[in-house]
């Protein structure tokens, strides 16, 4: 019954992560989705490999079962890979990617060549720590990342990272049920480690696959420029006014994919003055300054029509119903509806 079981564990999870690979083939050429189709096949192919062991007996000091086991250890940088894709997108080289690799490939080769078991330890060891800090790095990285994208963004759908926050969390989880799963080999707990990978993979890769990428945005917000960065205290710098009236006059907020290099490219600027004219002369993230013109229209429309807060969410600029809300919320302290119902109260706290 045991061997039942792992066996269909195993086939389960081939399955899984060989259509995971197909989806992020078929999905594009970018950078994260070739390193995601990557991983898939390398775990998809290390799983089909162990399937040809799994009528052995299984035991933690089965040489056998050591070497595949240190051989899976490859797959370890691609996660970190892609949280700095994530993280940092456009980051990533080849000769980067190449030494993350380098004592993956080393370590199992000299426990291949030598038979000294001690590599072994010495590989779990350092991929326990490998792991462990990539996971606090993303921790770290991700607040400077939401930053970041708040100068040069409007909207959040599909960029933020906040949902990583939270299932990082589980890859502690994880990372410490594979490491005593390498060293102390259990058919009951090598089938809780590989569902519970792949339930939290599941979820990852959905949000992964929704990912739109910034690094279009990211490459003109880093290219250098030659217009010297001007003066942006004067409230009358002809610059700052062409930024007020294509934003207070033409209404550009009411734009849901509205990005700061747009408003650049329209009153002939730069991105990075445009950057400093909102930190300085309006100190606000261009995404805060942007969402404040929104949730006032909002409050119009509330207050002058019948309209259903989500069109009224649609028809101020946001993307999504539940960005609505949430900014509403943290701006008003109420929800749409309840300052419908009072909007003296909220207006004036």
């Amino acid at each position: 019954m045991e061997r039942e079981m792992l066996f269909y564990t195993y086939g389960m999870c081939t399955m899984f992560y060989a259509m995971m690979a197909w989806f992020f083939w078929r999905r594009g050429t970018d950078t994260l989705s070739r390193l995601v189709m990557v991983l898939m096949v390398i775990v998809s192919v290390s799983l089909i490999k162990d399937l040809f062991f799994l009528n052995n007996e299984i035991s933690g000091k089965d040489w056998n079962w050591i070497l595949m086991t240190s051989m899976d250890m490859v797959a370890e940088p691609l996660y970190a890979f892609i949280l700095i894709e994530l993280c940092r997108p456009g980051h990533l080289t080849y000769k980067t990617m190449a030494l993350h690799e380098a004592p993956f490939v080393l370590l199992p080769g000299l426990l291949w060549a030598t038979h000294i078991e001690v590599f072994y330890d010495i590989l779990v060891v350092w991929s326990a720590v490998y792991g462990l800090y990539y996971a606090v790095w993303a921790l770290m990285t991700i607040p400077k990342y939401h930053m970041m994208l708040r100068e040069r963004f409007s909207y959040d759908e599909n960029i933020n990272l906040n949902w990583l926050s939270t299932i990082l969390g589980s890859f502690f989880i994880i990372l410490t049920l594979w490491v005593v799963d390498s060293l102390i080999v259990n058919i009951y707990l090598e089938c809780v480690y590989l569902i519970g990978a792949m339930i939290i993979w599941m979820f990852i890769l959905s949000f992964i696959y929704r990912h739109e990428s910034v690094i279009s945005e990211l490459a003109v917000a880093e290219a250098p420029s030659n217009e010297p960065v001007r003066d942006v205290n004067s409230e009358t710098d002809e610059m700052g006014i062409r930024i007020e009236h294509l934003m207070l006059v033409q209404r550009a907020y009411l734009i849901p994919t509205l990005k700061i290099s747009d408003v650049a490219r329209q009153i002939g600027s730069n991105r990075t003055y445009v950057s400093n004219w909102f930190n300085h002369s309006r100190q606000a993230t261009f995404f805060s300054y942007v969402n404040h013109l929104r949730i006032k229209h909002a409050c119009e429309l509330l207050n002058t029509t019948d309209m259903p807060p989500k069109a009224i969410a649609q028809e101020s600029g946001f993307n999504s119903r539940s960005s609505f809300y949430r900014i509403f919320k943290n701006l008003k302290s109420c929800t749409p509806n309840e300052y419908r119902d009072n909007p003296e109260k909220y207006d004036n706290a």
